[in-house]
């Protein structure tokens, strides 16, 4: 793919996972049109004033709201020299590293914001006790099967604001089926062995205090089954105007690491979200074989 064809891409799909190499610049990138944004992987290779000047253009021919990347500590002065922002950290994401989330945001008009990403203010939390006993009448269900997975999250996709993360992944591949009655959640995770995290996505979202407990617990389930398999730390990203959702994340035990300027859509609004950490193993290695 040339620099002007990657561009000036325009296909039907809503997420697309594009590889780009000319010269000396090689990397990948997870292109998401329903929400307007951009996520860069394999970026050290390259010079990072060309990199942005790409991705400047495809900005503006997509009609983005944003580019970000997640990067090593190291890698985040380099992308802030080109005009990225710092928005928040995701502790441990590269198992025994931090990972910054470096952000460049546009206008209306594919031209990207002087000053770098405005600062978000997230909602206020009140303090809850968590919910400890299984709600009455509430059956969970670990669901691993792709084709269901698949299946969920596109019917799910119209009611949520949920986002591919990863590379080669458009849905999760973990979820966890809460049903009470005519009640159904779903909680899906994007798991990576590899660094030993995972990112949780509200698939269903609460609508009034009620739902509280079901979520808590169904997040309890989520938790520990991702600890079950060696996973050191989860994060999920929230929407600042789902205040309940957030409600939940921090009766958890999560703790806001980031703050993200129009990250998703909203119908036709740009919605910014905070970024929720948790350590759930104090593993930072990977469990090896018994034969080893």
């Amino acid at each position: 793919m040339s620099a002007t064809q990657a561009a000036s891409v325009q296909k039907d799909e809503p997420v697309e996972e594009i590889y780009y190499r000319k010269g000396d610049i090689d990397f990948c990138f997870l292109l998401n049109r329903r929400h307007h944004n951009l996520r860069v992987f394999d970026y050290r290779v390259g010079n990072y004033q060309q990199k942005r000047d790409f991705f400047d253009r495809i900005a503006r021919a997509e009609g983005l709201r944003k580019v970000f990347t997640v990067v090593e500590k190291q890698d985040s002065k380099s992308w802030r020299s080109v005009g990225f922002s710092r928005e928040g950290a995701i502790p441990g994401y590269f198992r025994t590293a931090d990972a910054y989330v470096m952000s460049r945001v546009y206008t209306e008009d594919g031209d990207p914001i002087q000053g770098g990403a405005p600062k978000l203010q997230g909602p206020a939390v009140k303090a809850r006790t968590p919910q400890e006993t299984k709600p009455r009448g509430l059956n969970l269900e670990v669901v691993t099967d792709e084709n269901r997975l698949k299946g969920i999250t596109e019917g799910l996709q119209a009611g949520s604001v949920y986002a591919p993360f990863r590379r080669g992944m458009f849905h999760p591949d973990i979820g966890v089926h809460g049903k009470q009655g005519k009640r159904e959640i779903w909680l899906g995770a994007e798991t990576d062995s590899s660094f030993g995290h995972a990112k949780i996505d509200l698939m269903t979202v609460p609508t009034k205090e009620d739902d509280l407990p079901q979520y808590e617990f169904t997040l309890r389930a989520m938790l520990d089954e991702l600890k079950s398999i060696d996973t050191a730390s989860v994060f999920g990203l929230c929407p600042v105007d789902a205040p309940l959702c957030n409600q939940v994340f921090s009766t958890l035990g999560f703790k806001v690491t980031a703050r993200l300027t129009d990250h998703v859509t909203r119908d036709e609004d740009f919605v910014g979200v905070q970024l929720w950490h948790r350590r759930i193993t104090n593993s930072n290695s990977p469990r090896l074989p018994s034969f080893i």
